[in-house]
């Protein structure tokens, strides 16, 4: 099985993302990851720390959250999610979007 998630976090790339997009497109292209959690995407904030943790914990649990969702969503009936918005609350009491909805906002606040 192997390592099938990966955060990409670089100091900077919250002013400088180029290095994050370039690494995250050889991930990309090695073809054996089910998610790559970009920190300037999931984060951009200028402390390290807290957006390697936040970059992890959505590499981690967005394959399970977007698995579980699947399911839940599978159960509806045609065209519902098409006609009817889904949100799901967020830890920080925000709504978000079903498709927009990633591990790391299910735990972080």
């Amino acid at each position: 099985k192997g390592i099938q998630s990966l955060a990409i976090v670089f100091q900077h790339s919250y002013v400088y993302p180029e290095h994050e997009k370039l690494v995250g497109d050889i991930a990309k292209s090695m073809n054996c990851f089910t998610e790559i959690s970009l920190s300037h995407e999931v984060m951009s904030m200028v402390k390290l720390v807290p957006r390697g943790h936040t970059a992890c914990a959505a590499a981690y649990l967005t394959p399970k959250i977007t698995e579980y969702l699947a399911g839940f969503t599978k159960g509806f009936d045609d065209g519902l999610t098409e006609n009817v918005r889904l949100d799901f609350m967020k830890s920080d009491g925000g709504l978000t979007p079903v498709n927009d909805f990633g591990g790391h906002q299910a735990i972080l606040s």
